[in-house]
């Protein structure tokens, strides 16, 4: 054997492995894809996007159109706000009644407002002959004669000196017009109807005919007033 039939042999059996092809490891399986069943919408369900309308420019955004798209919106206007809010008004007044608390003395007293006038300041009047006492006298209201009651006098809680809180609440009964004067102005106060009371057997300083009733409001006692008996002089 020669040298060069040597080197070949070698070579073919370097590293003690054999030279030759190598194997090849057979392929793996791998698993089949189940396919996910397909979904089918309702023959309903059909999403389509609104085409513009007629006359509106081919280049519009749909955020264009759905601003121009108003339909039958209707804004409501200052004057619907103002007549939902007179309406609301008018539901919480139902089942109210409004009154003027004035103040005689240490008691309060109260008018419905619907019979009050205004309010005026003390004035000089001019003295009747010949009328009851808690008759003040007659004074002239742009052109109208109006008697001026002292309220004072008229429940018999004695007299008073004129101050700077003394008023003339003017009323208004039917075709009577009459000034009552009273020693100041409280408040103008809202009694429910569950809040005013039949007046009592006895009450100091007034006579019943002359009361509607006892009002309850913020924890004080209220006289409510007839205004009718009390421009009744045949009552005194």
């Amino acid at each position: 054997m020669d040298i060069a039939e040597i080197r070949k042999k070698a070579k073919g059996t370097a590293g003690g492995v054999a030279k030759g092809p190598l194997p090849v490891a057979a392929p793996e399986t791998l698993p089949e894809t189940v396919p996910e069943p397909a979904v089918e919408l309702p023959s309903e369900a059909v999403f389509t996007v609104p085409l513009p309308a007629a006359g509106t420019p081919a280049s519009s955004s749909g955020l264009d159109r759905l601003f121009a798209a108003t339909g039958g919106l209707q804004f409501a206007t200052q004057e619907d706000y103002q007549t939902a809010l007179a309406s609301l008004d008018a539901r919480e007044e139902e089942g109210f009644s409004q009154f003027l608390a004035f103040q005689l003395g240490p008691e309060e007293y109260a008018l419905d407002i619907k019979q009050i006038s205004e309010i005026i300041k003390p004035r000089e009047y001019t003295d009747i002959p010949r009328v009851p006492e808690f008759i003040l006298g007659l004074i002239s209201l742009r052109g109208v004669v109006v008697p001026v009651f002292d309220l004072r006098q008229r429940f018999r809680l004695g007299e008073k000196q004129l101050t700077s809180a003394s008023r003339i609440v003017v009323c208004r009964e039917g075709d009577v017009v009459a000034g009552l004067l009273v020693d100041s102005i409280n408040q103008v106060i809202k009694l429910a109807a569950d809040k005013v009371e039949p007046p009592p057997a006895v009450l100091s300083g007034v006579d019943r005919n002359l009361v509607n009733g006892v009002g309850r409001y913020q924890g004080r006692m209220i006289i409510l007033l007839n205004l009718v008996n009390v421009l009744d002089v045949a009552l005194a």
